[in-house]
């Protein structure tokens, strides 16, 4: 007795499959890499983050005193009501004039950001004692290959983003100031951090260096120390130095929030 075959699947039915397959696939793909790349970045976030801060803490239980190299908390700020910048400011809000304090008429006192006068002590234990630092660009850090080739200053994001306006060239974190003045330091995990000055406590930190994306909001950060008279630096602050952010990246108190909250 001759038995029937099973119908199979035609041609037609599995060309149809194979494309809602596809369709599915082109969709989530994306969505799963995006997921990935952000899981990534918050690990190298949290290493970073927490390798510099134990750093920092160290030295400070080390010495065993407040090591004076931060910016003010709101709390701690003895000018909070007392002394308001006064300066002629351009359509950015950056003063173009010599800043006085309002209330007495008088220059600004040399303390009143915040105390900084043990930074540059501070910085040569941080990164050159402390911290495993593997290179250090002094100046020209874009030519010496300290940064990567594709690396974009806070000015030339914002303009990107809103160009329409025009954004300081010799600004905080500005692209020629980052590759051409700045001294940056390349841990031996290919960290990299750059130095606004010798005198204040405020950086620019790519959490995987040479790797990408190289952007601001998902590698590329800026922070700087807060602290007080009693404790000394108390802690990594955020707020207000966000320089810039590219589309769908995150200010670094946001990035700390996901990554410790």
């Amino acid at each position: 007795m001759i038995k029937k075959h099973d119908k199979g699947f035609t041609l037609a039915e599995i060309l149809i499959t194979l494309g809602i397959i596809g369709i599915v696939a082109a969709l989530t793909i994306p969505t799963i890499s995006k997921n990935i790349q952000q899981a990534v970045l918050k690990n190298q976030f949290k290493k970073f983050y927490s390798t510099f801060w134990q750093a920092v803490i160290g030295i400070q239980t080390k010495e065993g005193r407040p090591i004076n190299c931060y910016y003010w908390t709101n709390e701690s700020n003895p000018y909070t009501g007392k002394c308001t910048v006064s300066c002629e400011r351009d359509e950015n809000g950056y003063c173009i004039s010599n800043a006085i304090c309002a209330e007495t008429g008088q220059s600004l006192p040399q303390d009143f950001n915040g105390n900084m006068q043990q930074c540059p002590d501070f910085y040569e234990e941080l990164f050159l004692k402390t911290l495993k630092t593997a290179k250090i660009c002094k100046d020209h850090a874009y030519d010496q290959g300290c940064l990567p080739k594709n690396f974009k200053g806070a000015n030339i994001v914002q303009s990107e983003q809103h160009p329409d306006n025009e954004y300081d060239p010799n600004g905080i974190f500005s692209d020629s100031v980052v590759k051409n003045n700045y001294p940056v330091y390349v841990l031996n995990d290919g960290t990299y951090i750059a130095r606004y000055s010798q005198n204040a406590p405020l950086f620019l930190v790519d959490i995987n260096g040479q790797k990408g994306p190289n952007k601001w909001g998902y590698d590329i950060f800026t922070f700087g120390f807060s602290g007080n008279r009693t404790v000394g630096i108390a802690s990594i602050i955020q707020r207000p130095f966000n320089y810039a952010t590219e589309k769908d990246g995150k200010e670094f108190q946001q990035m700390y929030d996901e990554c410790f909250n």
